[in-house]
């Protein structure tokens, strides 16, 4: 077995290989079948349209939707490894041989097939495609051949304008020859037939027209050869135009004019090989035309190409090197039109600043930053020009020196720089008149300004404070404080300085000045008469801000309880009410606050807007309150407090009703002794369960008195209503418990009664039976005393057993008592009568049976003396009899005589009595020990016998 096993062990892993290498190759092998079985039925002779293309669908089924050359290739990657292994492992020569040769016919056979499924498909699919072509060719053509036939009969015109697409019909013509003759070579005998039949009709149906109508053809192809030339000579003529115009045209020396420029040349670039080609293709047009027109229009023709041919060739030379010379110019342009516009941006802000200043009088600080930026700006306009000046002289070199940019004009750009100095030239003379009018005024404008600007940031902050807006509690205390520290020197310094800077001002600018002084006056006035009203505007807002978040505060807490009644208990949200609105809550502080809202509103002006504050205010403490009010009524009429309560008393009431019916289903077989202990279980469960149901009940009177405060009236009324109805229903429950708990101690008391009467009786029944085992045992004792002494012990258990009787027969009678006290059914009397007849039949079984064991015993102790006293004669006798007879004399002799006769007259009162003791014997009922008895009685009436006849014998001997 070892040897096997560990053959079968060494070779396992090579055969594992070759049936793994098997496999694979009956797997390629069953691929290979399969594509050559499918090839030879979709290489056939094929039919009509409908079975190529199911041939198709098939393919497409086989090859294409089971990814059969991939299957194949995955397959064969697969054996090629197993068998790379399977010869590696078996190390056979010839076998390794066998394999690889196997691949490899295996490859060539792939190879091949392959090829051939795989062209397949593009042939169906041509198949399908040709039968397509033919059959549309041959309607419309059919079609057509019958209105070309009638159109024969026609006037002349008539069949020019029908056949002028006869080239057309010749295509079609020729497509339907080469459709249907590749179906004659590719499809079975019988269609084949029948397409050869069906093209030479119509072939000679064609043959017979087209040699009535083949002139319309030649004439509608030339002349539309002749359009076609047209066509291109003009397009050719446009283009060579064009580019010439583009080449000799004057172009200012201007970026966008340049840029347009080489845009064109760029366009004209990219089209030449275009056009090159047109060219070629007109010639060929031309030499088919040629043919058919007479030779003066060969000739100009001829011409005319030539000019053509002329233009584009010059055009192509000339056009790429313009347009180098053209872009190498593109860059210089962008860069100068860059600084020209840098220069007259300066330019434009320069004057800004001249213009701004002469208008009006400057402060200091204004006049330096303007001097500053003019200053900056000039350079700027000085370094552009320089810039400009630079380039502009490099641009003119270069077109200058150019061969090909003759037709640039320099002239606009040359005066384009000319302007552009003379206005920098004059900008130079303003700025220096500019800067000196303004440095006349400029310390007394200084003065000016610095006190205005004081003012006006007095003023500035002043009227900030009034339209500043934020926290109203931080606005008063920061204007109170503003507002205490208001200086009138401020506005003293300011009006003169003004007086002084009206001298030197002209009238007109006096006037202006004048018009801010009166402005920055009344600001100060206005701003003295408002800031009382101000501060206490911002009192109010400070009051009205602190009432509206107090308010807030109360919405978004009444907002929260109504948010929160449907995922919590109304009845905390009811005390979270109670405590955020209580006599110190949000809503008296609110209270304070429109009152002192009321107290601020009265020292406003009537027709000051914010009075009405006081309206609003109130207006909101009411809607407030009514908020408050009907958010405390909807939480406590919200049903969901009661949710817990309802269920609980519903669940106390059903409970009720079905304790209920239970108890009286009870009632009705309480009085049952036989359901007695499934009745007590039960109403011990319901005793309990009332216990638990009590404590239900006292939770439901206190969850009702708590509920009642944070519930509507009307609702608590009808809760209570339903929970005394529910006490009442309770009060009845109890009490029929109480009844059924009355009866069934009753029921109890009786069947307790009867079962220990039964105890008892069992309990004498069995002790009854030991009796009457030891009376069994009397019987078979070995010896009368014991018997006797059996007996006394008999006897005393017996008087036992009748003591414990009388109790027994008490306690029936207490049991009957009992049944008939608690009207119990009849059915527990017969039980006790019952009882009460097993005890008296016990009763009389021990009776008789002591009385028998009694009688029993007296016979034996009778026997006992009976035999005693034969015994004891029969010792007497056997003594007499056994001595030595000597007679001396005769009166010795009749003296035994007499002794003789008086022990024989003995004997036969012996013999009387012995009888008389097998009698007994058999009288006697013992057990075992009757048989002794018997044998011991026979024995003595043998020996009385014995003693009988020898007797006898010395009485005849004496005798004699």
């Amino acid at each position: 077995m070892a040897e096997r096993f560990n053959f079968v062990a060494s070779t396992s892993e090579l055969h594992l290989l070759k049936m793994e290498f098997l496999e694979l190759k009956y797997r390629l092998l069953s691929l290979l079948v399969l594509a050559e079985s499918k090839l030879k039925s979709w290489i056939i002779k094929y039919g009509r349209r409908e079975s190529v293309e199911l041939l198709l669908q098939n393919y497409i089924s086989v090859i294409e939707n089971s990814k059969f050359f991939e299957q194949y290739e995955v397959t064969y990657q697969i054996l090629k490894r197993a068998a790379e292994m399977y010869a590696k492992a078996n190390g056979s020569v010839e076998e390794a041989e066998n394999v690889m040769k196997f691949m490899n016919e295996t490859t060539a056979q792939w190879r091949n097939l392959s090829v051939e499924v795989r062209s397949v498909r593009s042939m169906l699919e041509e198949v399908i495609a040709n039968w397509d072509r033919y059959s549309s060719t041959v309607a419309s053509l059919q079609a057509w051949l019958e209105d070309a036939e009638k159109m024969l009969s026609q006037p002349e015109h008539a069949k020019k304008d029908f056949f002028r697409h006869l080239p057309h019909w010749i295509q079609q013509h020729t497509a339907m020859n080469d459709a249907g003759n590749f179906l004659i070579e590719t499809c079975d005998e019988t269609i084949s037939r029948d397409l050869k039949q069906q093209l030479l009709l119509l072939n000679g149906r064609w043959r017979e027209l087209f040699m009535k109508v083949k002139q319309y053809a030649r004439v509608d192809e030339l002349e539309r050869t002749r359009k076609e030339y047209l066509d291109g000579v003009a397009t050719l003529s446009t283009f060579a135009d064009c580019s010439k115009r583009k080449f000799s045209v004057p172009v200012e020396v201007f970026f966008l004019n340049v840029k347009m420029f080489v845009q064109d040349l760029e366009d004209i670039k990219q089209k030449v090989p275009v056009m090159e080609a047109q060219y070629k293709m007109i010639t060929r047009t031309a030499q088919l035309i040629s043919k058919e027109i007479p030779q003066e229009e060969v000739n100009e023709m001829l011409a005319t190409m030539a000019g053509i041919k002329s233009q584009l060739s010059k055009t192509k030379e000339h056009c790429p090197v313009l347009l180098c010379e053209a872009q190498q110019l593109l860059s210089p342009l962008e860069e100068l039109e860059k600084q020209i516009t840098n220069f007259y941006e300066s330019l434009e802000k320069v004057n800004e600043i001249i213009s701004a200043s002469d208008s009006e009088v400057q402060p200091a600080a204004v006049f330096k930053q303007s001097h500053q930026d003019l200053i900056a700006y000039q350079e700027n306009c000085k370094k552009a020009l320089s810039q400009i000046e630079r380039n502009s002289q490099g641009i003119l070199k270069f077109v200058a020196s150019s061969k090909v940019l003759q037709h640039f004009n320099p002239l606009m750009l040359q005066k384009k720089v000319t302007e552009i100095q003379v206005t920098f030239q004059n900008m130079v003379k303003k700025t220096g008149d500019w800067r000196k009018n303004v440095e006349v005024n400029s310390r007394l404008m200084k003065k000016f300004e610095e006190s205005r600007a004081e003012l006006e940031k007095v003023l500035q902050i002043a009227s900030g404070c009034l339209e500043e807006k934020g926290n109203p509690e931080e606005l008063l205390k920061k204007h109170t404080e503003f507002f205490s520290q208001l200086d009138q020197r401020v506005l003293n310094s300011f009006l003169k300085a003004c007086d002084e800077l009206t001298d030197i001002l002209p009238d007109q600018e006096q006037h202006c000045l004048q018009e801010a002084v009166r402005k920055l006056h009344k600001q100060w006035k206005d701003l003295q008469a408002e800031a009382p009203y101000h501060l206490v505007h911002l009192k109010i807002e400070v009051e009205k801000s602190k009432l509206l978040h107090t308010v807030e505060e109360c919405k978004s807490e009444l907002a929260r309880e109504s948010k929160l009644v449907s995922s919590e208990s109304s009845e905390k949200i009811i005390k979270e009410h109670q405590f955020f609105f209580n006599d110190k809550g949000p809503y008296q502080l609110c209270e304070k606050r429109v009152k002192l809202i009321e107290e601020l509103c009265l020292k406003l002006p009537e027709w000051d807007q914010l009075k009405a504050t006081s309206v609003s205010s109130q207006e909101m403490l009411k809607e407030l309150k009514f908020q408050i009010d009907s958010t405390y009524i909807k939480l406590k009429e919200h049903p969901d407090k009661w949710k817990d309560y309802k269920n609980r008393a519903s669940e106390f009431a059903t409970w009720i009703s079905s304790k209920e019916n239970e108890l009286k289903k009870i009632k009705h077989d309480v009085n049952d002794p036989a359901k007695y202990k499934q009745i007590k279980t039960a109403v011990k469960i319901i005793r309990q369960d009332t216990s638990k149901q009590g404590e239900n009940f006292n939770w439901l009177k206190s969850r009702l008195a708590v509920l009642t405060e944070v519930s509507a009236e009307d609702q608590a009324r009808k809760q209570q209503d339903e929970l005394s109805k529910l006490s009442s229903d309770f009060k009845g429950l109890l009490h029929l418990l109480a009844e059924i708990e009355k009866m069934l101690s009753t029921v109890g008391d009786c069947v307790e009664y009867k079962e220990e009467v039964k105890s008892a009786l069992e309990e004498l029944i069995n002790n009854s039976k030991e009796v009457q085992v030891e009376a069994e045992k009397i019987l078979d004792t070995e010896s009368l005393l014991q018997a006797q002494q059996l007996l006394l012990h008999h006897q005393q258990k017996t008087k036992r057993l009748r003591a414990k009787k009388q109790d027994v027969q008490q306690q029936i009678a207490r049991a009957k008592q009992l049944q008939i006290e608690g009207g119990l059914p009849s059915t527990v009397q017969e039980d006790l009568q019952k009882l009460e007849g097993t005890l008296e039949n016990m009763q009389q079984t021990m009776e008789k049976r002591e009385e028998k064991l009694q009688v029993t015993v007296n016979k034996w102790e009778q026997f006992e003396r009976d035999k005693e006293t034969v015994v004891k004669y029969l010792k007497q006798a056997s003594s007499a009899l056994e001595r030595i007879l000597s007679f001396s004399s005769l009166e010795s002799l009749s003296s035994e005589l007499d002794q003789t006769k008086e022990l024989s007259k003995r004997t036969v009162a012996m013999a009387v009595q012995a009888e008389n003791l097998v009698k007994d014997s058999s009288d006697i009922q013992l057990g075992s020990k009757k048989q002794s008895l018997q044998e011991q009685a026979k024995s003595i009436q043998e020996q009385v016998k014995k003693v009988e006849v020898t007797l006898e014998e010395e009485y005849v001997l004496n005798k004699s």
